[in-house]
């Protein structure tokens, strides 16, 4: 599989980390109050960042954004049981480059829209876009079997993520996003993504997590088309996280000495979806860290 650049397939969005920690299923052992079990991922999340951060050396002044999405963790807000505001503020105490914005709505397919929000916050300021860092969390808080098991992606599993992406030149068309209009919004997602490859051709694709029966979906309508191997056998479904834990895998089993383009993808159960043409290099710094630890 070759997926070395030259300069005219070269992308302008470079990941220079990953960054990945295991959640265990159930999250403890007996539930607990919702406020504590946020403060504790918490501690897990703004150490995670800390720890990407310094090993890729660039300073923290240089981050502009840094987005917080999640596709489970909705009911502790919406029910007012936590509220963002307090969470951010436990979050800036390991630093103000942590997350100051939280995003939903669009389920696994948030880290792109919220990309895509913070380049045209960019555009519309008149600055050159640099650095931002999204960081993804699925947690099964109220240990809810939905989302233990679902029929539409089977077993889920569960991690704290963090991305930092770097924009090296203007982007013209790395980031696509948008929502199925049909039904079988899986299906669409399928030949939307083959139709962004076509235009790009040597790019990887890291599709998202799902069961033999859905990999076999993709597989026909992609054509033969080169895609990173599915880890749903290992990992289940891990939401947002499945395209980044894709590419940090293929990473850390496979020694990268040039520029590789990859095509990350992420389609949500209510049709979202985000896909985006970004670049592994030798000096992205890949980190697969242990369990966390129930306490």
């Amino acid at each position: 599989m070759n997926t070395e650049v030259n300069n005219q397939t070269v992308s302008g969005l470079v990941v220079k980390g990953i960054a990945f920690t295991p959640l265990p299923q159930p999250l403890f052992d007996q539930l607990r109050p919702i406020d504590q079990v946020m403060s504790m991922l918490v501690q897990s999340i703004g150490p995670q960042v800390n720890q990407l951060i310094e090993q890729t050396g660039i300073p923290t002044t240089e981050f502009d954004r840094h987005f917080l999405c999640s596709t489970m963790i909705e009911l502790p807000f919406t029910t007012q049981s936590v509220n963002w505001p307090d969470i951010a503020g436990q979050l800036k105490e390991y630093g103000e480059h942590q997350p100051d914005t939280f995003v939903n709505a669009y389920e696994c397919a948030s880290w792109g829209y919220s990309l895509r929000h913070y380049l045209k916050q960019a555009e519309g300021q008149k600055y050159q876009a640099k650095y931002m860092i999204v960081s993804i969390i699925d947690a099964n808080v109220y240990d809810f079997e939905f989302w233990r098991y679902n029929d539409h992606w089977q077993h889920s599993g569960f991690g704290i993520t963090t991305v930092i992406l770097e924009v090296e030149t203007p982007l013209t068309d790395e980031i696509t996003i948008g929502s199925a209009v049909t039904h079988n919004g899986v299906a669409e997602f399928a030949t939307v993504v083959r139709r962004t490859m076509m235009k790009k051709p040597g790019a990887v694709v890291a599709l998202p997590f799902f069961p033999v029966n859905v990999q076999m979906m993709f597989e026909k309508l992609l054509r033969g088309q080169p895609s990173l191997p599915d880890l749903h056998a290992k990992y289940g479904h891990c939401f947002g996280a499945d395209p980044w834990l894709s590419l940090l895998t293929h990473g850390l089993s496979n020694k990268i000495e040039q520029p590789q383009r990859f095509m990350a993808c992420s389609v949500a159960l209510n049709g979202y979806y985000a896909i985006a043409e970004l670049m592994l290099t030798s000096d992205t710094v890949l980190i697969m860290n242990k369990e966390w630890h129930r306490g």
